[in-house]
């Protein structure tokens, strides 16, 4: 294990709130996140609100800077969920480009890269 590994847990769980505020009228609990910074990849295993049973979702992302004009660009080039019915809707996201840009780009690219994920 590389050193700098050990501290993919404490951003991991950054991570991992940050996903649970975002999306928090969404899922009722996180029960498995981790990131592959390496090969860009999340997976994740969610209860949503509404539903019976958790789900896992796999996502593999692309994340472009530029400070410059403090602009994020994030995303999608596959995603996988284990409900049949949710991942047919998010194959229609797969390669859109959603931005983030203005002053809370600049807080983004600070955070985005102090977890690694760029």
């Amino acid at each position: 294990m590389e050193w700098k590994k050990l501290f993919d847990k404490p951003k991991d769980l950054l991570v991992q709130t940050a996903l649970q505020v975002y999306f928090g009228r969404y899922i009722k609990r996180m029960l498995e996140l981790s990131v592959d910074r390496e090969n860009k990849k999340f997976h994740a295993v969610v209860e949503l609100v509404g539903e019976e049973k958790a789900i896992a979702v796999d996502l593999q992302y692309e994340i472009h800077i530029n400070e410059v004009v403090d602009e994020v660009r994030v995303k999608a080039t596959s995603i996988s969920v284990s409900r049949e019915w949710m991942n047919l809707i998010a194959q229609e996201f797969i390669d859109q480009e959603f931005r983030i840009e203005g002053k809370n780009a600049a807080r983004l690219i600070k955070l985005v890269k102090e977890i690694g994920l760029v």
